[in-house]
């Protein structure tokens, strides 16, 4: 039988990492992959929405690239229709094609390409859909690997860098990265002046790579996304000693979470099931302080067999 696993967030996740002050709304969501993984293929929709509206989330978030929209437009329209009708809304994370992943494709062309997917999509579902994340850490996509040269031409011969210094992100990845984050925030807004634009990145120390986006090359969009799994330790002493929430402040923007778990950790209900040991557990997942807050945290959602 087919069982559907909303994994918990616990407070181990993000520590003392606060929730928006009462006068702000927060987003609670969830998310899944319902055009990308063949389990969620298995699991109608309107199941998977079930689920994630008896959990008490608001939000569903799923990653989208040009081919899966191409090829499933039907699936995509159902997917928020089923949503509107449970007052939930979608986080489509969006892929352009060619992207910056493409070895083959230019810089230019990869802006052009993911200009032209966000009109046509954000045009398809203008004021449905507010709010769209553009690629998916492509900050680990550009990190200097071993055997590299950073920016400044200095050889890398260590391991993962732990990315909060800009020039540890490859020089040609990361030129290829920013054209795909410009041309989909360009092309949101040309279609949807009032859509709301995401970039997230892997987690961690990964600043380095915003901080060349923002400060160097000017690169707009609207709510700055991290990524926090519970191997990371309380986000308010990173290392023992960083509070990251207080440092990202400086973007001035929303801060989101848009990923966020227990890794390896789950608590298992079955399809149709009311999952509210996973619900109450969010909402205690992180002290409310005074602090900037994080207005919105989305915790995985995994189809399994059992």
């Amino acid at each position: 039988m087919k069982l559907l696993k909303l994994l918990p967030v616990c407070a181990a996740c993000c520590g003392g990492a606060v929730l928006a002050p009462a006068a702000e709304p927060f987003h609670w969501g969830v998310i899944g992959h319902p055009l990308s993984q063949e389990a969620y293929w298995q699991v109608p929709l309107a199941t998977q929405l079930d689920l994630v509206a008896e959990s008490g989330a608001t939000w569903y978030r799923f990653d989208l690239s040009a081919q899966a929209f191409h090829a499933n437009t039907a699936r995509v329209d159902a997917l928020l229709a089923g949503a509107e009708q449970r007052k939930l809304q979608l986080l489509p994370v969006l892929f352009a094609e060619p992207g910056a992943r493409n070895a083959q494709a230019t810089p230019e062309q990869i802006r052009a390409a993911a200009a032209a997917f966000a009109k046509e999509v954000v045009g398809h579902y203008r004021g449905r859909i507010t709010h769209w994340e553009l690629n998916n850490e492509l900050d680990a996509y550009a990190m200097i690997r071993k055997g590299e040269k950073t920016r400044s031409g200095k050889l890398w011969i260590w391991g993962d860098a732990e990315g909060s210094d800009p020039d540890t992100y490859d020089e040609g990845r990361y030129q290829k990265a920013k054209p795909e984050i410009l041309g989909l925030h360009e092309g949101v807004k040309a279609t949807d002046p009032q859509a709301q634009t995401i970039v997230d990145t892997a987690g961690w120390l990964h600043y380095g790579f915003i901080e060349r986006l923002v400060q160097e090359d000017h690169v707009p969009f609207d709510i700055l996304a991290w990524h926090w799994y519970s191997e990371c330790g309380d986000i308010t002493r990173v290392q023992g000693k960083l509070n990251l929430v207080e440092y990202l402040k400086r973007y001035r923007t929303p801060l989101w979470l848009t990923e966020i778990n227990r890794r390896d950790g789950s608590q298992p209900a079955r399809i149709g099931s009311r999952p509210s040991t996973w619900a109450g557990r969010q909402r205690n997942c992180a002290p409310t302080r005074a602090s900037p807050p994080f207005s919105s945290m989305n915790c995985w959602m995994s189809p399994t067999s059992g």
